[in-house]
């Protein structure tokens, strides 16, 4: 017999979801009393607000006494025309539960800047101290996300008393790095978020458990698997080029690149080189991300087919794809200037060798990346890319010309312990992996305790059962199947939560009735 999720689930199903490409639209709201500094009451911050940006999702919302989703900002600013992220809360998971939708924008990304844009706050330059290394971590972040949560629970008539019929159970949700904070958030916050949903959460590269081989090699087997052929053609093109730059035999139209655009800091071939491979590494990493639903259509597939083309030389291959990708449309050439992220001493070789991406929000993301969120990435001789080994070296390098900071790749595991979620006894997290997706190299691979469940879809890129469009006919069967299940395990979270506070009397003690 189906239980009434399930039943609800199969009548939403049948509902083909209008295509939203980019997430729900919103129109942006603003919390003004968020804290700078939430960590350290007597620096120099103490006492200090500034304004947040957020979107909230109420047209399900049955009131108090039913759940809020806090969908966790990430790596990028959020406009309004994106609004909330992920259709499949917005207009299913909130619909099934009359739940709430609140959305914070993380600090230091777009219009949610804890101490303003000007430079000059940020950077003391006598002490070549970079005031965010205090303020810009992933835990400020979630103190933010909570802070705003209690906000919101206060406006919405919500209870803080679990045991009242008027609480509202908290479900944190993301995929990528937000997947990553949505976990975090109920690690270090159990007693407010009641329950997380993390999708393509890299768990095991902040906890520096991945080998630095593992991503790029599995982006090239995907690729093989996508169009067979593809990974000796590009690993062909690639070498061809390499040997012609390392010689000193090309100039930047060979790659298409326009006129007077290569940046000033680029001084020697292996350089140029070294940023060539690493613009194609990248791109090949956002079609691998994008590979959904797999076939003809994607990205990916598109670019296998340009390397794959017999009619054409390695050369003119590698700059179609180079013009193609990273211009506009009809455009002849493309701005090598233009892949870089804002700040001083920017390089397109950069704290994430996912790439960083460009503008304020790569200049935050490769902050980040040289703090707090290290990613071991680099080019094995197995994948389809030159060999070219990622180091801690390298990164301190890079990171204290950048910004005059030491990363810290093992201080959030140290404190929370996110890679031994059984032993800290820490439940009702639901982790999802693509199998198409490179990150999922760094995912928990299997479950880990049946409070603690993971679903991985062979069929899935990166976050594919949370995207932008939200479920649709054109889902594959294994994601189809993965928005029940996950429906049906968030619901029995609920219903256990539910059932607990029952059980418990307003004083907290256990009920005899």
């Amino acid at each position: 017999m189906l239980n009434p999720v399930t039943s609800l689930w199969l009548v939403l199903a049948l509902t083909v979801l209008e295509s939203v490409l980019c997430g729900t639209p919103a129109p942006e709201r603003f919390f003004r009393s968020q804290i700078v500094d939430h960590l350290d009451k007597e620096g120099p911050y103490c006492g200090e607000e500034f304004t947040q940006r957020y979107y909230t999702w109420d047209k399900e919302f049955r009131g108090p006494g039913h759940p809020i989703f806090m969908i966790i900002g990430g790596e990028g600013h959020i406009p309004p025309e994106t609004g909330l992220f992920y259709p499949f809360v917005t207009h299913h998971l909130a619909k099934t539960f009359g739940a709430f939708v609140l959305q914070p924008e993380h600090r230091f990304y777009g219009k949610s800047q804890p101490l303003g844009h000007q430079r000059d706050h940020m950077i003391n330059r006598g002490y070549r101290h970079d005031q965010r290394v205090e303020l810009f971590t992933s835990e400020q972040a979630l103190h933010d996300a909570m802070n705003l949560l209690s906000h919101t629970k206060q406006k919405l008539g919500c209870s803080n008393d679990s045991a009242s019929p008027l609480y509202c159970p908290v479900i944190t949700v993301g995929g990528s790095y937000p997947g990553f904070l949505s976990a975090l958030a109920r690690i270090m916050f159990p007693d407010i978020v009641d329950m997380a949903y993390s999708a393509s959460a890299p768990m095991l590269f902040y906890a520096q458990k991945v080998n630095q081989d593992w991503y790029y090699d599995h982006i090239t087997k995907v690729a093989e698997e996508s169009l067979p052929g593809c990974a000796k053609a590009v690993s062909d093109a690639l070498e061809e080029a390499k040997e012609l730059v390392m010689t000193g035999q090309y100039n930047e139209t060979i790659f298409g690149i326009c006129d007077r655009t290569t940046p000033d800091y680029i001084t020697s071939y292996s350089m140029f080189w070294d940023e060539i491979q690493m613009v194609v590494g990248y791109s090949f990493a956002n079609d691998n991300m994008a590979n959904y639903p797999p076939g003809n259509k994607t990205r990916l597939y598109n670019t296998c087919e340009t390397f794959s083309c017999d009619k054409s030389s390695s050369l003119d291959k590698l700059r179609h794809f180079l013009v193609h990708r990273l211009s506009r449309e009809n455009a002849t050439c493309w701005d090598m200037s233009g892949q870089l992220p804002t700040g001083e001493n920017a390089t397109i070789s950069s704290g994430d060798w996912s790439g960083v991406g460009t503008g304020s929000d790569g200049e935050s993301w490769d902050f980040q990346t040289c703090t707090r969120e290290v990613e071991a990435i680099g080019f094995s001789e197995s994948s389809m890319f030159p060999k070219r080994e990622w180091s801690m070296d390298w990164l301190k390098k890079h990171c204290y010309s950048r910004f005059g900071v030491t990363p810290d790749p093992y201080g959030m595991v140290r404190c929370w312990k996110f890679d031994q979620l059984v032993e800290t006894n820490v439940t009702k997290i639901v982790f999802t992996n693509g199998l198409k997706d490179g990150w999922s190299v760094g995912g928990f691979a299997k479950s880990l305790s049946d409070d603690l469940p993971v679903l991985n879809f062979p069929n899935g890129a990166h976050h594919s059962d949370l995207s932008g469009r939200g479920p649709s006919n054109d889902d594959s069967d294994d994601i189809k199947k993965g928005f029940q299940t996950i429906t049906s395990i968030l619901g029995t979270w609920l219903n256990e939560v539910k059932e607990q506070s029952s059980l418990v009397s307003p004083r907290g003690l256990a009920s005899n009735a």
